[in-house]
């Protein structure tokens, strides 16, 4: 039997339940670059890496002990040099000579290997692509505010009738050049924000946020545009000690966002409400509207990047991007939170923001 073991293709072990070696072939010996008898008698792990020990005591022996037998296992063994060798185990336990017996053969996983450092140079490749194109979309981002700033700080100087009288529908171009630019504004901050999440560098502060201060300071910079629209807006009150950990700008973000989508997507004469309570270590903040609504089947889509569920037809005014709930989604989850919605057609939207209670 040894001799045919000794010829077969694969590296051969057979160890005591104590981890002592009682017999190697010549195929794992070469491989390993140990001489003959120079392994018998010595402890098991003498031939693993320091991983593949830690791995054989916690998973690979108790498994093999409770059943028997471990099949297609990865581990990492040490040549006599010190380099590591990956192989796939398979052992089983058998009586021979009255001794409990543990038979394991090694087969060397060369093609794993190089498959893993290609996905790690792949992967490594990717986050500096990530990097480069955050670095560019930060720097495209800083020279389109200039000059989108001055457009609009230009037209509120005409609008002021600095440099002499307009007529309406002059005052009309104006108001249409100073919400182009802000539109554009809010564009570039998505499309920056989505680069800053992909890349990794999306931070956040942790601090405790009162819930009541948060939506006292979305309603008076929305309050207008739900004027202008013709809606109706609503908010339940929230208790003082209703408190949440999160990043205060953060949150701001997220709920214009949620608040901004329910304008351009609720018709005039539609109600836009708020409502939050505590649910156990969290609060939850509720976002509901009576908007068109969206297909149950989409729902999840849309927090996809780059899609949009409604079609042409749509009475929305700007469309975005489809940036938008994909950012506030990542922005509620970097803060323990989650971000969530539920609809159907006809019958408007709610989203709901969960947080860690502080």
């Amino acid at each position: 039997m040894n001799d045919l073991l000794n010829t077969a293709p694969c590296g051969f072990v057979t160890f005591a339940d104590d981890g002592t070696i009682l017999f190697t072939n010549v195929r794992l010996r070469e491989r390993l670059g140990y001489a003959a008898g120079e392994l018998e008698g010595r402890p098991l792990e003498t031939i693993l890496s320091v991983g593949g020990r830690i791995f054989y005591h916690t998973h690979f022996f108790p498994l093999l002990k409770m059943q028997g037998i471990a099949e297609e296992i990865y581990l990492s063994l040490k040549s006599k040099s010190g380099d590591d060798v990956p192989v796939l185990a398979n052992a089983a336990r058998r009586e021979r000579d009255g001794q409990t017996v543990n038979d394991c053969v090694f087969v060397r996983m060369r093609q794993r290997q190089r498959y893993e450092d290609e996905l790690l140079r792949a992967r490594k490749e990717a986050d500096e692509a990530g990097e480069a194109k955050a670095r560019f979309l930060s720097m495209m981002s800083h020279d389109l505010r200039t000059p989108l700033q001055a457009i609009s700080g230009y037209a509120d100087v005409l609008a002021l009738e600095m440099h002499g009288p307009i007529n309406d529908e002059q005052r009309e171009d104006l108001r249409a050049i100073k919400s182009a630019s802000q539109e554009m504004m809010r564009l570039m901050n998505d499309i920056l924000g989505f680069a800053q999440a992909e890349s990794g560098r999306m931070e956040v502060r942790i601090a405790p946020v009162a819930i009541g201060d948060a939506l006292d300071r979305a309603e008076s910079l929305l309050r207008p545009r739900f004027q202008e629209r013709g809606l109706t807006f609503e908010r339940s009150e929230c208790a003082d000690d209703l408190v949440v950990a999160a990043d205060p700008d953060r949150l701001q973000q997220i709920l214009l966002n949620l608040l901004t989508n329910a304008i351009k997507f609720t018709t005039p004469g539609g109600t836009i409400s708020v409502a939050c309570e505590p649910a156990g270590s969290n609060v939850r903040i509720h976002v509901r509207d009576t908007g068109i609504g969206i297909p149950e089947e989409r729902v999840a889509d849309i927090f996809e990047p780059f899609v949009q569920v409604h079609d042409e037809k749509t009475p929305a005014g700007p469309r975005g991007v489809g940036l938008g709930l994909a950012i506030s989604r990542d922005l509620a989850r970097a803060m323990g939170g989650d971000l969530t919605a539920a609809s159907s057609p006809g019958h408007g939207s709610i989203f709901t923001i969960t947080l860690p209670r502080a």
